[in-house]
């Protein structure tokens, strides 16, 4: 009975996530299911309690995230790197091509729920503008998110939650291959994808000029240094021993400072905080734990722990990580690969592999990572609704072909 009860609520949960039903939170449906757990006693509340201490750097680091995309986005540095990108290409192609790499440039310094929420809203701001089929682009928007969360830990939080103890010019060195190799898959499969779709030119005098979106130039500078100073930090700091949620807060003050100093934030202020991540990944953590106490992991660890070639393992590692984060979602896929990694005292190389799974694999289904349905979501807000079908459709062929390249370029890291 236990063991069906909390599969149930777990499944069901997951479900209400996904769908949200009366558009319901999140955090209220993962919240409410770990109330109804510690309830039943399927999970206890000192187990709740030692997941968040262990994740408590990753939570801290995330919320200073929020904080500081938040200022930047009142600096207009979004929408200038936008109104750039897309007035400096000549052709659907190019526009494809930059606003890849500006996806990719964000999501590696400020995670992927930066590119999801923030710079979806200017992409297709800007291809309405143009008049140009907007398909392409948030396809770009859909895979660039995930797909680019690869070389940093700061990147997405399954790297945080798996990688916080690894510094960043570590991670860097042992993902920057896979990281290159999987957005050049990218680049080729979404161009090949949208061939039909991409105009041979574009009128970019439809676009304001860059300058002309920067309201406070003063403001706008100061960003552009702290930001600066952020990737410094990511490398610097922890050789130093000061953690990157600590720089990252740092940046917050200071940018803070700086716009009241200036009078932008007194209006605009930081409304649009999206505060609902950190009781949805608590509630996660409960219902995680609470799936776990049922030992369901145990002939998995016994399979992955069998005698293989060092390669074999890792492909093994990759496998299970893309297969749960596609099934269930990356978040609560990430939490159960930590137990297995720490069950099979795995060394780093493994921790790399089931990263390449989360983050690249979780792309095979919309609902494999929360990315994907926000940027669905901010599209459809602003009047272009791209059916998820239609993402899955280029998911199918083209996630397995970022994975091999990813795997292999994993091999030859070392």
């Amino acid at each position: 009975m236990r063991t069906v009860l909390t599969l149930v609520l777990f499944a069901s949960t997951l479900v209400a996530v996904v769908a949200r039903p009366r558009g319901i939170a999140a955090g209220w449906w993962t919240c409410g299911a770990a109330a109804i757990a510690l309830a039943l006693g399927l999970v206890q509340p000192s187990e709740v309690w030692a997941m968040i201490l262990v994740a408590r750097e990753a939570l801290l680091f995330l919320l200073a995230l929020l904080l500081l995309s938040e200022l930047l986005e009142a600096s207009g540095f979004f929408e200038w790197a936008a109104v750039l990108a897309a007035r400096s290409a000549r052709s659907g192609a190019g526009l494809l091509r930059n606003l890849l790499v500006l996806g990719a440039l964000i999501t590696i310094v400020l995670s992927l729920d930066t590119t999801a929420v923030i710079l979806t809203p200017l992409v297709v701001a800007a291809v309405q503008r143009l008049e140009v089929p907007a398909r392409p682009y948030i396809l770009v928007c859909v895979f660039v998110s995930n797909v680019a969360s690869l070389l940093l830990p700061v990147s997405n939080l399954t790297n945080l939650l798996l990688a916080a103890h690894v510094p960043a010019a570590q991670f860097a060195a042992a993902m920057g291959l896979p990281q290159l190799a999987t957005l050049a898959v990218l680049w080729a499969g979404l161009r090949f994808a949208c061939r039909r779709e991409l105009s041979p030119s574009l009128d970019t005098a439809r676009l304001p000029r860059a300058s002309a979106v920067i309201v406070d130039r003063p403001f706008f500078l100061a960003a552009c240094g702290v930001l600066v100073l952020l990737v410094l930090g990511y490398f610097v700091g922890p050789a130093l021993g000061v953690p990157v949620w600590v720089t990252t807060f740092a940046g917050v003050l200071c940018l803070g400072a700086v716009g009241l100093a200036r009078q932008r934030l007194a209006r605009s202020g930081v409304q649009h905080l999206s505060l609902g991540v950190f009781p949805f990944v608590v509630g996660l953590f409960a219902l995680v734990q609470a799936v776990e106490n049922l030992g369901l992991a145990r002939p998995l660890v016994e399979w992955l722990a069998a005698p293989r070639p060092a390669w074999a393992g890792l492909a093994a590692m990759t496998g299970v990580a893309t297969l749960a984060s596609s099934a269930l979602n990356n978040l609560p896929a990430t939490l159960l690969v930590r137990s297995l990694l720490g069950a099979l005292h795995a060394p780093d190389a493994w921790m790399h592999a089931a990263l390449l799974g989360t983050n690249v694999g979780s792309c095979l289904t919309p609902h494999g990572t929360l990315a994907t349905l926000l940027v669905l979501s901010a599209a459809a807000r602003r009047g272009v609704d791209l059916p998820p079908v239609e993402v899955v459709k280029v998911a199918l062929w083209l996630v397995p072909l970022m994975l091999v390249a990813g795997f292999g370029a994993l091999l030859v890291a070392g």
